[in-house]
């Protein structure tokens, strides 16, 4: 597998697969902004399995870029029995990876009784049953049932809904972020896989690894250590206060958490841990998308 990585016709492959995944995205966004430009400022956002990475996302833009909205985000079963039926009805986003769950009828169910307004994004189900229960909420499903596939794609899509609905946000930062999202993130992919192909095979190398980072960057921690799951590497998320040497470590972080990354360094240092870091220097709102876009390079690379 190793090297496997390093040869260009697998990455040119894996250029292709985002392109792919992206071009959906776009369509997926459209229908993303369309429910944004709905009137009401309170808005739930909320996920299910490895759908938090895209909920972060469009959570993390509602929070940065516009202040007048009143948006709670949580997983699906504290929004199902504790928030939905104590608020006034407004907008709710549902990101799941597995349709086929309590947790995601659940909070279909309680949000349609409470009177929200409901965009409801998923792989479709394959059992005729569960389509005919969840038509009734208007599901927009996704082609592909792989979860990290699926939660990468609704990724891609949040983070260009949002980059367009925000582009006049924040002065120059809103009109940058929308410009790369204009510019798409396949055209950059072969350099990104480039750049931190070392820290892909460190991490590989090992036979188990905790993965750490900020509570920002952790949807994209815990779609890390998905991904080494599935290579066979023994894998978990610990928060970075909490992780304790001996051990392997994979610190996701990104240049403006400079500060807070050193202070880490300095800690596992003294405590004799195995360090591997990868550090984005880029817009902290696109940081989760590039990490997943590593990681899934290297399930990439196993087929």
């Amino acid at each position: 597998m190793l090297q496997k990585l390093r040869d260009s016709t697998n990455i040119e492959s894996y250029v292709k697969k985002i392109k792919d995944l992206e071009n959906e995205s776009r369509k997926l966004s459209e229908k993303i902004l369309l429910f944004l430009q709905e009137k009401e400022n309170d808005i739930i956002i909320t996920y299910h399995r490895q759908g938090y990475l895209p909920a972060s996302i469009l959570y993390w833009f509602t929070v940065v870029m516009d202040q007048e909205s009143r948006v709670i985000f949580n997983e699906a079963n504290t929004i199902s029995y504790y928030t939905v039926v104590y608020r006034n009805p407004g907008k709710l986003v549902f990101f799941t990876t597995n349709p086929v769950s309590s947790s995601t009828v659940n909070l279909l169910q309680a949000s349609q009784f409470t009177g929200n307004k409901i965009l409801f994004i998923s792989p479709k189900p394959t059992q005729p049953h569960l389509l005919d229960v969840l038509s009734k909420y208007n599901p927009v499903y996704i082609s592909t049932n792989d979860e990290l596939e699926a939660s990468l794609l609704m990724a891609m899509a949040a983070y260009h809904a949002a980059s367009k609905h925000y582009k006049k946000r924040m002065g120059r930062r809103g009109e940058r972020l929308y410009e790369h999202s204009q510019e798409g993130f396949t055209p950059v992919v072969n350099e990104l896989v480039r750049i931190y192909m070392e820290k892909l095979e460190n991490t590989i190398n090992k036979d188990e690894v905790i993965v750490t980072s900020s509570k920002m960057l952790e949807p994209s921690a815990t779609y890390f250590v998905e991904t080494l799951r599935r290579l066979s590497i023994r894998s978990h998320y610990e928060k970075p206060e909490e992780v304790i040497g001996p051990c392997n470590v994979l610190l996701l972080g990104t240049s403006v958490e400079e500060y807070f990354i050193r202070e880490l360094l300095f800690k596992y240092r003294m405590m004799n841990i195995q360090l591997n870091e990868i550090i984005m220097n880029t817009d902290p709102l696109e940081a989760q998308l590039y990490i997943a876009i590593l990681a899934m390079y290297l399930i990439h690379s196993k087929s």
